[in-house]
Parts: C-alpha cells; structure tokens; sequence
C-alpha cells in the first residue's frame, strides 16, 4: 500500500476505504470462481474473501498508524536516532528482498553498532 493511501480521521486513525475492499472481495471472488464448473453464486466464497479483504485492510490500516508514530517520533529525534532509525528500516527491507548485499548489511551493522555505543 501507498503510505498516503489512507486519509486520516478526526481522531489521526486512517480511513478505510470499504468500496475498494469490496471491489477487491469481488476480484478475488470472481478468480475463485472462474476455475469451477458450477458457475453459481456461493455465498460462504464471497463471505470469505470479503473477510480476508477486511483482514487485509486492517493490517494495512495499522501499519500507517505505525510509520505515524514512528514519524512523530523521529521528528523530536536527534540526528543520531534519525540516522539508527534508517539504517534498521534499510536492514529490514533487506531481510525481506529477494537478495541481501552481504557488504552492505555489514557496513550499516557496524555503524549501526557505533551509533548505539
């Protein structure tokens, strides 16, 4: 999901967006539903994948008031806190790619390592 995705409220919770959750409820029903032989509509099918949309939508929604928080709190940060706070956020997107620089996970374990000391 795009970080500004989600219109905050009046309280700062963002929005959820419930045409959007059913218009991908209905794609992934209609998916489902193409590689059977009986064409009909089942009810218990699109329950589920209105549900796992919703599941979905409330991760998403969670994790934008994480990066909220987590923006809020690096901007009273000093310089040294900002720059630790970058070179995790860098570390984890690397666990999860496809390949991970081995020298460059090194480089910012070590100044990682000296930013704590």
């Amino acid at each position: 999901m795009r970080k500004d995705a989600f219109p905050a409220t009046a309280e700062g919770m963002p929005k959820i967006n419930r045409s959007e959750i059913f218009r991908k409820a209905w794609r992934d029903y209609r998916f489902q539903v193409k590689w059977r032989d009986d064409q009909t509509f089942d009810r218990i099918l699109f329950a589920s994948c209105l549900s796992d949309q919703w599941q979905y939508a409330k991760m998403d929604r969670a994790e934008a008031m994480e990066r909220a928080i987590e923006a809020a709190r690096l901007a009273s940060a000093s310089p040294a806190e900002r720059r630790a706070a970058e070179i995790r956020a860098e570390l984890r997107d690397m666990e999860f790619g496809d390949f991970i620089p081995w020298q460059r996970r090194s480089e910012l374990a070590a100044e990682l390592a000296r930013l704590a000391a």
